[in-house]
């Protein structure tokens, strides 16, 4: 075999094919939500409710830093009772604050969106709290190689979004919907919660520190935003038709970066425990064909029949959207990139991890400029997407293919714990 393929090969074996499978089962069964909702709903209808899952998104994925923080917590320090207490008491408290402010902006965020009523605006804040909490508890079980329970949390949430969100949608419209996202949120808590409550660990306890979990956020907050942010501009700045067939293509495309994104979460720790060592380039390759290869597959195969993927999701009535799907899928593929090369420079604690927040200003900045069409805001989407990658390839593709300067030096103990902590990372 290849040394290459080896390594992919091995890759999967330690953790990214169950993550893997679950994040593809999560992607159809979106698509799957989002075909039988854009069908029950008028494109004004829909084009609001895929705003306020955007902005759900926006609040959860800062938190999502907590997963790594937990996880690294616990391969440190170990899965205790003590610890996981103090772990979910914490995060709890952290997002209550976060949640009720969103609470008090409902009203401000409703005409902003431009939706029906405040109570599809509200829900955003207990989706924020159990969000918090759902990232915090697959990090503790992620530290303590459960990745097949993280792995059902997913499958597990899909479901309850299908059965429940698609149920309540006929005679709630866009707050039911909402409603079954939160729910299925809530759903996979409960099925983290099972393995936390009798850990095997020893006695004692760790703190979550709020450092790790913002440095890790920084990262992982400027790649929603610098990928997303189209998106919710569009919803602002077109007609309701026309946000609505943004939102279709966008949410067709966007399922290009859901896999690699769960690849990531592999691949990174692999990263990190290579960043000191010789062969750290091989890594990074190794990595960028985990996490690009599936984003450019799945790109290529909606490029090739973007009109049959909007008519099979969504039936006729967005069949104009087809050159925006093939636009905005390129876009995601390429994206994939920037995602990769900002979690090597966070692998080895480094500034350029703020280089996708300046990619998200110059997006903003262009679409508030240019966004007459949908067409112009896929095009300011990919004019702020070429100078972030080429920036972020030459910073970090130059200090990866540069050896380090010294190999370094431990026992076969403090190997072992390094490696245990880079794999729950």
């Amino acid at each position: 075999m290849h040394p290459l393929l080896g390594r992919l090969a091995r890759l999967a074996a330690r953790g990214a094919a169950p993550i893997a499978a679950a994040v593809a089962v999560q992607s159809a069964g979106n698509l799957a939500f989002h075909s039988v909702v854009g069908r029950l709903l008028d494109p004004g209808a829909y084009g609001a409710l895929g705003a306020v899952l955007s902005a759900m998104l926006m609040l959860g994925v800062p938190l999502g830093a907590l997963q790594t923080a937990a996880s690294a917590l616990v391969a440190e320090h170990g899965l205790t009772r003590d610890t996981v207490r103090r772990t979910l008491r914490s995060v709890a408290l952290w997002s209550l604050g976060p949640a009720l402010v969103v609470l008090l902006c409902a009203p401000l965020l409703r005409d902003y969106f431009h939706l029906a009523s405040v109570t599809e605006a509200v829900q955003l804040a207990p989706y924020l709290l159990v969000a918090a909490v759902v990232a915090a508890a697959r990090g503790l079980l992620l530290g303590d190689r459960r990745v097949g329970t993280v792995a059902m949390t997913y499958v597990v949430s899909t479901v309850a979004r299908l059965t429940l969100g698609l149920a309540l949608i006929v005679p709630f419209g866009v707050t039911g919907a909402l409603l079954g996202t939160v729910v299925a949120e809530a759903a996979s808590l409960i099925v983290a919660a099972g393995p936390l409550r009798h850990p095997g660990g020893p006695r004692g306890s760790a703190a979550l520190r709020l450092g790790a979990v913002a440095h890790a956020g920084l990262a992982v907050t400027g790649l929603f935003l610098f990928s997303t942010a189209d998106l919710l501009l569009a919803r602002h700045h077109l007609g309701e038709d026309a946000s609505g067939a943004y939102v279709a293509a966008a949410t067709v495309a966007k399922t290009v970066l859901a896999l690699p994104a769960g690849i990531m979460a592999a691949v990174f720790p692999r990263l990190l425990a290579a960043w000191p060592r010789p062969g750290r380039g091989r890594a990074l390759v190794t990595g960028g064909l985990a996490v690009a290869g599936p984003a450019a597959l799945g790109a290529a195969v909606i490029i090739a029949v973007p009109s049959l993927v909007l008519r099979v999701l969504y039936g006729d009535g967005y069949a104009d959207a087809g050159g925006l799907v093939r636009a905005l899928s390129a876009i995601a593929a390429t994206t994939s990139l920037v995602t990769l090369l900002t979690n090597a420079a966070l692998a080895r604690k480094a500034w350029t991890i703020a280089v996708p927040w300046a990619g998200a200003v110059l997006e903003v900045a262009l679409i508030e400029v240019w966004h007459d069409s949908a067409a112009q805001i896929a095009a300011c989407s990919a004019a702020a997407l070429a100078p972030t990658l080429l920036l972020m390839a030459v910073l970090e593709g130059r200090l990866w293919a540069r050896a380090p300067r010294t190999a370094p030096q431990v026992d076969a103990a403090g190997a072992d714990s390094s490696r245990t902590a880079a794999t729950a990372a």
